[in-house]
């Protein structure tokens, strides 16, 4: 476990507020965890430019569908590290920090919480590399979705308690990082062919996969880690 003097001081400070006001509490913990602010408007976005940007001339298809790849690669380093690296308390759950009370809140009770590292912030990693991609396409669009993520993902979950500063930026680096080299055009070589050719000869397949995995994208693969975790369960040991 590490902390820095920065996480404990923007901790510190933001736990003035906790007890201030429960609806305001009720709004942000909401909006932390509802995929109507979080995946679903990044999500449209990418499709609004896949459907702009029909053209075969343009890039704009081949930087989606590398955006995705490199997402999914961010996020799976981002679960290798929370599980082989130090093991680092989420805030609400730090024995370093005093606890605050969120007023209008329930305690987490998601075991998952308490269990799983904080370092780096998966939602940080996954929806940084998403608008990596749509500023890859459109700089005034990129930029505004980079203020968004900020704004509804990443300073909501720093807010409640779920991560550190430090936990979002570090997500943030990685995920910036994987989406702007996959769409580099030495990496794109190990993709760009195939995909096109089968966009060409099975549009409507393709694009239909296609909007299946960038949906559950969006929702951080809510339905894959439900399947899994059943499996899982009532598999025999």
């Amino acid at each position: 476990m590490w902390i820095n003097s920065v996480d404990l001081a923007v901790m510190h400070w933001l736990s003035q507020f906790t007890a201030m006001s429960a609806p305001f509490n009720q709004i942000v913990h909401y909006i932390s965890g509802s995929n109507l602010f979080k995946g679903l408007p990044i999500i449209g976005m990418l499709w609004y430019f896949w459907f702009r940007d029909a053209d075969p001339k343009s890039d704009t298809r081949r930087i989606i569908v590398g955006t995705l790849i490199g997402c999914v690669i961010a996020v799976l380093i981002a679960r290798i590290a929370n599980n082989i690296g130090p093991y680092q308390p989420r805030p609400f759950a730090n024995a370093v920090l005093a606890y605050h009370e969120f007023i209008g809140l329930p305690v987490p009770e998601s075991q998952a919480l308490y269990i799983w590292s904080s370092f780096p912030s998966d939602h940080a990693t996954l929806f940084f590399s998403l608008a990596t991609g749509i500023f890859l396409i459109s700089r005034r669009a990129g930029c505004l979705l980079y203020l968004y993520v900020l704004v509804f993902i990443a300073l909501p979950r720093v807010y409640l308690g779920l991560h550190y500063p430090s936990d979002i930026v570090a997500g943030a680096i990685l995920g910036i990082a994987c989406a702007a080299l996959a769409a580099r055009g030495s990496a794109r070589k190990l993709y760009e062919a195939r995909s096109m050719a089968l966009l060409a000869r099975y549009p409507a397949a393709f694009q239909t996969v296609l909007f299946i995995a960038s949906t559950e994208i969006g929702v951080l693969f809510g339905d894959v880690r439900l399947l899994v975790e059943g499996i899982v369960k009532y598999f025999p040991r």
